[in-house]
């Protein structure tokens, strides 16, 4: 028996969630079972879900698209240069300096495999997991194997599954209890390292290029760059985009700098500044490197956004590359936070974990819809009747019946009434009408005056039409059944779901995240019947 009625479960209340708790708790106990359940809480057949039409770019690849078309126009060709760079690869371009250099980039290491054999002792383990177990031969080989690196990691227990014909989450369960050493492993460094800046692969690439193509060679590249930052914060992350571009070729510093301008210009950045630096980088000829600033089109405020230079003839001979070679490189977050306006590169990248999420009216206006509404033209149909006879006999003195539709089904005629079997009151309550709003971050229900419409965002639902919705969902539903009663009575309102309302669980938590409020409350009293006599 579910834990929820029909209507619940219609609704939306309870589906779409797990109990993390008990999940929780239940992987503490036995994670092999826990994990075995937990299948039963998905669907697999039928199709409930349709996407919205809600997608939206990232403003980082917005722009990174931008810059890709603008360079490609310019006649640079895109290239893709490897992320993973040798220690020895920096010594090369950087001289005396790499070691400063290696300070901040990122070594990568790797997990030795460790040689597993199977004891006495760990025999008797497994036994007691996989009763009868005598495949030793069969699960030493695959160890073997694994040691050799001829069975990925990522394979291990389908192989053991497939190869020793036992169940999966019994080869699981061996592989954890049994040969704990396989947890107790230690990363060993290597002298492979994630590049700290693109120009690193410029060298090694642009190496066996020049022998590839014609001068002028112009390419470029858009990827990540990694630096392990001493801390993160408004300006700092371990990973960011980079633009960097190339050109080999006899030039002079000037074609460089008139190659930047344009770029720039066909971004939209009309007043280009560069600054020689007063020390260059070693991978620099001397006195030819220049960072390069921007003008804020709304601010005004001067902003470094990259640099530029020679490659040093020293850098380039480490690498046996015979051509002069002009390079440029810009950070993409920072012409994204100037143009976005955003002061913290953290929420400008993961808004998800950063952010201070503040959205507009309108945009909370989306989170808010009717839970259930009916979808046939006949439903519709019954909705919009009941409406209008409401909304003709709202001050109706009690206890009233008036007939809002009606209809010969074969033999049977079935009929729909608003009523209020209560005395001395209207056929609608006081809080009928009121129409949900959107205002200052609130989420109100409220009489729709001219001021509040102004300031504020209608979703265009009043509490009669959301009521109406249901009843009109369930009685599209109840036609095509047996039954030939439907009664629906909404007296006093005390949240969305009573009147058949949803307010999407983002657009809750942000509202009472900020203080404001969803305030959805009133004295309703709307009586919907829905009777059927014979003929």
């Amino acid at each position: 028996m579910l834990p929820y009625d029909n209507n619940e479960l219609r609704m939306g209340i309870k589906m779409g969630k797990f109990d993390l708790q008990k999940l929780k708790a239940e992987m503490e106990k036995d994670y092999e079972k826990a994990w075995l359940m937990s299948k039963s809480l998905l669907k697999e057949k039928g199709r409930l879900l349709r996407l919205k039409p809600q997608g939206k770019p990232h403003p980082i690849f917005t722009f990174i698209e931008r810059a890709r078309k603008t360079l490609l126009r310019l006649g640079f060709k895109e290239t893709v240069l490897p992320i993973i760079v040798d220690e020895g690869t920096i010594f090369r371009e950087y001289g005396p300096e790499a070691c400063l250099i290696l300070d901040r980039i990122f070594y990568l290491a790797g997990l030795p495999r460790p040689d597993i054999g199977i004891s006495k002792e760990k025999l008797e383990q497994i036994q007691e997991i996989i009763p009868g177990f005598e495949k030793v031969s069969e699960l030493q080989k695959i160890f073997r194997e694994y040691k050799a690196g001829k069975v990925e990691a990522d394979n291990m227990l389908e192989v053991i599954v497939s190869d020793l014909e036992v169940k999966e989450d019994d080869a699981s369960k061996m592989i954890d209890s049994v040969f704990s050493e396989m947890k107790r492993l230690e990363p060993i460094p290597t002298k492979l390292t994630l590049r700290s800046h693109t120009t690193a692969l410029w060298f090694p690439a642009l190496a066996k290029i020049q022998y590839l193509q014609p001068l002028p060679v112009q390419l470029f590249s858009i990827g990540p760059k990694f630096r392990r930052e001493q801390k993160l914060d408004s300006t700092h992350l371990y990973s960011s985009y980079t633009i960097s571009y190339v050109i080999m070729a006899d030039m002079t510093l000037e074609d460089g700098k008139i190659v930047v301008e344009d770029f720039l210009k066909e971004l939209g950045y009309k007043e280009v500044i560069f600054a020689k630096k007063r020390a260059t980088s070693k991978y620099y000829a001397p006195q030819t490197e220049s960072e390069i600033f921007i003008e804020h089109p709304k601010t005004g405020e001067v902003i470094e956004i990259g640099d530029l230079g020679f490659y040093s003839p020293i850098a380039l001979a480490n690498f046996g590359i015979e051509y002069p070679v002009f390079n440029a490189g810009f950070g993409v977050e920072r012409f994204v936070m100037v143009e976005t306006g955003e002061t913290d590169i953290r929420q400008l990248v993961y808004p998800y974990f950063y952010s201070r999420v503040d959205l507009k009216d309108e945009e909370l206006l989306k989170g808010i819809k009717l839970t259930e509404s009916p979808e046939t033209d006949l439903g519709k149909e019954i909705m919009q009747a009941i409406i209008n006879i409401a909304e003709e006999h709202k001050d109706d003195s009690s206890p009233t019946k008036v007939l809002a539709w009606q209809k010969h089904f074969e033999s049977q005629l079935t009929q729909i009434y608003v009523w209020e079997p209560d005395p001395d009151v209207k056929l609608l309550g006081p809080a009928a009408l009121n129409e949900i709003l959107v205002s200052e971050g609130n989420i109100i229900g409220v009489v729709p005056t001219e001021k509040l419409k102004k300031e504020g965002q209608s979703t265009g639902i009043r509490y009669l039409d959301a009521v109406v919705a249901k009843a009109a969902k369930d009685i599209e539903d109840l036609l095509k059944s047996d039954r030939n009663e439907y009664t629906l009575r909404v007296r006093m309102v005390k949240n969305a779901a009573d009147i058949n309302l949803t307010i999407e669980e983002p657009t809750r938590r942000i509202i009472t995240s900020k203080g404001k409020k969803i305030d959805i409350r009133g004295p309703v009293f709307i009586g919907i019947l829905m009777e059927t006599k014979s003929l």
